[in-house]
């Protein structure tokens, strides 16, 4: 299993931030236009006013390991399935790729936290851990990356469409 903490700072406050992220349009423009996922779908949303509740479905582009693309073919494609509890300030998430299911457990935690004014820490922890015999600390290995690389991403993406879309 492998254990990663992130913190990227980001160019608004928590108030503005919480909503954006969870704003269809803007996920869908970041991850289709800003990342460069072939495919980003709102597949579910729920919000009862405390608990908000998500699941997207996206097709990435992806850096992986020849052995581990022998495996994964074209089934690339993962859901993200979250909740956000307004009054813990936290974003719970999961990814289930289609490759691998139940084999393989992508885990974590976001918070928004403020600094300074009008910026925000946007601090994530996550877990990976594989079980497949053989291949498991691979797989591990290349998920943690690609994760790694789409939040170091996203922050950089969403910066430049802040300074873009002032206030």
């Amino acid at each position: 299993m492998q254990r990663h903490d992130m913190d990227h700072e980001l160019s608004c406050t928590p108030e503005r931030m919480w909503p954006l992220y969870f704003d269809d349009a803007f996920n869908i423009e970041m991850y289709e236009r800003g990342l460069g996922f072939p495919s980003c779908q709102i597949l579910e949303r729920r919000d009862d006013g405390e608990k908000l509740v998500r699941r997207m479905a996206m097709t990435p582009k992806l850096e992986m390991p020849r052995a581990v693309a022998k495996i994964v073919g074209d089934r690339v494609g993962y859901e993200e399935i979250g909740d956000w509890v307004r009054s813990e300030g936290v974003y719970r998430w999961r990814l289930v790729l289609a490759a691998f299911g139940d084999k393989l457990r992508v885990t974590g935690t976001m918070r928004l936290v403020p600094h300074g004014v009008g910026h925000c820490r946007r601090v994530v922890q996550f877990e990976v851990d594989a079980n497949m015999f053989g291949i498991g600390t691979l797989v591990e290995k290349t998920a943690a990356k690609n994760t790694l690389d789409g939040w170091d991403n996203s922050a950089k993406w969403i910066n430049s469409y802040l300074a873009a879309h002032p206030g």
